[in-house]
């Protein structure tokens, strides 16, 4: 039997593992893997996957449909209750045999809302497959905190999400890099590896920001968004966000580098997304141009302070508040350490208030008030990031 499991990162396995082996959500071992399991990570280069050599996968790897028995989801996978997460959650059914099944975590009601994670009842509403009482359903609640999810009577609905255009054509876009330039040192795996990890950061990204927009805007506000920035992924977060039923995108704008590599052309992913995107969306390499639109109702800088001068800094930050409507919001997030938490508190308490919003689950850090996590290594991130602010969203109101 082939068992997978998939963690956030390698430092994670063990904790991941000893969720499904204890016991103690899983009492009666009804879904509990076999001892030969092996592990996958997102970052992981190892792509020549053999199930015996007793290395850490690449959970990108194009396996081949209906060839898994098992897909387990570790406690540590940042897997939100979005439509990434059910597009990615549908495309894993579709890999495991007839009689195989995908198990995850689930948590109750109240602690899947504080993290937007995926509880039972959203799953049941997306992935049901029964005509009234006949016919097998996609959900089968395991056991305390466990559940897994199979093909029932149908296959469930398409979802859209620009994990569709990774997972269907990821592959063969790094196959056309390679032969587009055969000269070139760089290796189809290099290019497989560098798509995936540029989606992959834009999971939790987006997964925040349309929690921020959802919590400021409810779920029918209508917003226009610019995504403003050096950073590679603005058009998949812009995309995202539009293709979201969860929240309202009438219109967006994404800056991207001029000098952005083919591998990571948004115009592909536009162009697999027409029907659901079609004009919505104005792509650009020319920073004004991202920024004719007026009134702007929400505005992202993901990455894009680290490499200025603190005037370049500031001179950029006003120039986006000037351009935002009246009750609009700045989000600003630097992934890396570069700039403090103190400097860029400096930066953006001048304009008001400002809200934070975790980097590890889709929720509103407040001081003192702690996120549970079925993972105890990152409920320990989360009180650290809590207390610190390293990494974290910053989010203010005009």
């Amino acid at each position: 039997m082939t068992d997978l499991v998939f963690h956030k990162a390698e430092k994670y396995i063990e904790e991941d593992l000893e969720y499904y082996f204890s016991g103690e959500r899983d009492i009666h071992s009804q879904v509990k893997p076999g001892q030969d399991i092996y592990s996958f990570t997102p970052d992981s280069s190892h792509l020549n996957i053999d199930y015996q050599d007793g290395k850490v996968g690449n959970f990108f790897f194009p396996f081949a449909p209906g060839s898994l028995d098992r897909v387990y989801i570790g406690i540590s996978f940042p897997l939100f209750a979005n439509n990434w997460g059910a597009a990615f959650l549908r495309h894993l059914m579709t890999l495991v045999k007839p009689d195989g099944c995908v198990v995850l975590p689930v948590y109750p009601e109240m602690q899947a809302s504080e993290k937007n994670f995926w509880a039972r009842s959203i799953l049941e509403n997306i992935f049901i497959s029964r005509s009234r009482w006949k016919g097998m359903s996609n959900i089968w609640a395991e056991n305390d905190g466990v559940m897994s999810m199979r093909i029932g009577r149908k296959s469930p609905p398409e979802i859209s999400s620009t994990a569709n255009y990774l997972l269907r054509q990821g592959s063969q876009a790094a196959i056309r890099q390679s032969i587009r330039h055969p000269e070139s040192d760089i290796t189809t795996s290099d290019n497989f590896l560098s798509l995936h990890t540029a989606h992959w950061q834009n999971v939790t990204t987006s997964a925040l920001v349309e929690k921020i927009v959802q919590d400021h805007f409810g779920r029918k506000g209508a917003v226009h968004f610019c995504a403003l920035g050096p950073d590679l992924n603005n058009s998949i977060l812009a995309t995202e966000l539009l293709l979201s039923p969860y929240i309202n995108i009438e219109s967006a704008a994404s800056e991207i580098p001029s000098n952005e590599l083919a591998i990571h052309d948004p115009q592909d992913i536009i162009a697999y997304h027409n029907r659901e995107v079609g004009d919505k969306l104005r792509i650009t390499s020319e920073q004004g141009a991202a920024l004719t639109t007026t009134g702007l109702n929400v505005l992202s800088l993901i990455n894009a302070l680290t490499t200025l001068n603190h005037e370049e800094q500031s001179n950029l930050i006003n120039m986006a508040w000037k351009k935002l409507a009246t009750g609009g919001l700045l989000i600003v997030r630097e992934s890396d350490s570069a700039l403090s938490p103190d400097h860029l508190n400096s930066l953006l308490t001048p304009l008001g208030k400002t809200k934070h919003y975790s980097s590890l689950v889709a929720s509103e850090h407040n001081l003192d008030v702690e996120i549970s996590h079925y993972s105890l290594l990152i409920e320990q991130e989360l009180r650290e990031e809590n207390k610190n602010r390293t990494g974290i969203f910053w989010v203010v109101q005009k």
